[in-house]
């Protein structure tokens, strides 16, 4: 009788799940047959098996078939007396090969006292053995009975999602977020390489303070990579006190940028000009030396260009430290700064600082300009600094 059952479920197994493989061929198949109950009410078992497929369904690497499903398909409910043998493997075996499952998970459900006792065992349909073995004691309410039953029926199907992990390559647009998988901290943004997962759904979390917290659900396929980049939304709050800052350190990065500018070209046109005033006080040196006529005149003359040109010599090299210094903190002002148009994107509708739908692009772009401009003229040089922020 048992081989007939066997045999007439095997056939509408097949006649109603093919649809079914195909689209999860890659998953594992397991069998969760009825836990026996001993000492406990009919109900309450039925109930802990269930738990028991749920828990495996939700890891989402199982095609759970369920004694319910069995029921539901051959439409009788006495499938127990006609597939009895809970605990003989090669019964089990038989089984789950017609089932055409890789594993059954089979137990039961006790009570002893205020204590219950739950037994659950792992059948590898192929070698006609039990893998894996789970029991536990539980004294308590219900909620504590369903937390123990999720709770062992992922530690009984463990050894099945060794060796099946995949990876997770994340790339996040920030730095310094903090990277959660299932609520343990995995690192630090950037992160370098590639996180090795389990097999399954997992809960994916990035958290940056002033950024609203990224969540998902994904699922790591068997020995695979699942590669995800993501960007954090920042909180307005933070949009604004970013831009503030940004927006000073941008500022002084132009200023001191143009500082370093006018400062170097200041020292290139004294510089210039000092040459031109030597090369006037060696002419005045020669007529000096060949016997003038008016050797005073001269004399003052040449102490007139000897001071001029020592002044356009010290203010040359004023300038020049000028705009070395001002080029070093030009340096850190740009490394250090960020752009304080980064976030725009990420405003609210309706904010004053949010750009008005539907504008040029040109108006959308930072209105930053400077312009600069120097030379000599005679007696002296001129120079020019605009700039509009």
């Amino acid at each position: 009788m048992l081989r007939a059952a066997l045999a007439a479920l095997a056939l509408v197994l097949c006649a109603t799940s093919v649809p079914a493989l195909a689209a999860g061929e890659t998953k594992v198949k397991i069998a969760v047959l009825d836990l026996q109950e001993r000492g406990v009410d009919k109900q309450l078992a039925a109930s802990a098996t269930s738990l028991v497929a749920s828990e495996l369904q939700k890891l989402d690497v199982f095609r759970v078939i369920s004694r319910e499903d069995i029921r539901n398909m051959l439409q009788f409910e006495k499938d127990k007396q006609s597939l009895g043998c809970e605990a003989n493997e090669a019964c089990l075996a038989e089984i789950g090969g017609a089932l055409g499952v890789e594993y059954i998970v089979a137990g039961s459900l006790a009570k002893v006292g205020d204590t219950f006792v739950l037994s659950l065992q792992l059948n590898n349909v192929k070698t006609a053995q039990v893998d894996n073995r789970i029991s536990e004691n539980i004294t308590g309410k219900g909620d504590q009975l369903i937390q123990a039953v999720g709770r062992n029926a992922k530690a009984l199907v463990s050894k099945i999602m060794k060796g099946r992990e995949g990876w997770l390559v994340l790339t996040v647009a920030e730095e310094g977020a903090t990277v959660k998988v299932d609520g343990q901290i995995k690192g630090v943004s950037p992160l370098r390489g590639r996180l090795t997962l389990p097999w399954g759904p997992h809960l994916l979390e990035v958290e940056k303070t002033g950024f609203v917290t990224y969540s998902e659900d994904i699922s790591i396929p068997a020995k695979q990579v699942l590669a995800k980049n993501l960007a954090l939304i920042p909180s307005q709050d933070f949009i604004g006190a970013y831009e503030t800052s940004a927006k000073r350190m941008r500022l002084g990065a132009y200023i001191t940028t143009g500082v370093a500018v006018a400062g170097i070209a200041t020292a290139i046109v004294f510089n210039q000009l000092s040459s031109t005033t030597e090369k006037n006080l060696a002419d005045l040196r020669t007529q000096y030396d060949n016997n003038p006529s008016n050797p005073d005149a001269l004399l003052t003359q040449m102490k007139s260009e000897s001071d001029k040109g020592n002044s356009q010599v010290l203010l040359s090299r004023v300038g020049l430290g000028v705009g070395v210094v001002a080029a070093a903190f030009a340096t850190w002002f740009w490394i250090a700064g960020d752009d304080p148009h980064k976030y725009e994107g990420f405003r609210e509708a309706g904010s004053p600082d949010a750009a008005p739908a539907g504008a040029p692009k040109a108006a959308l772009e930072p209105s930053h300009q400077m312009q600069f401009s120097a030379g000599p003229v005679e007696g002296g040089a001129v120079m020019g600094l605009t700039g509009r922020f």
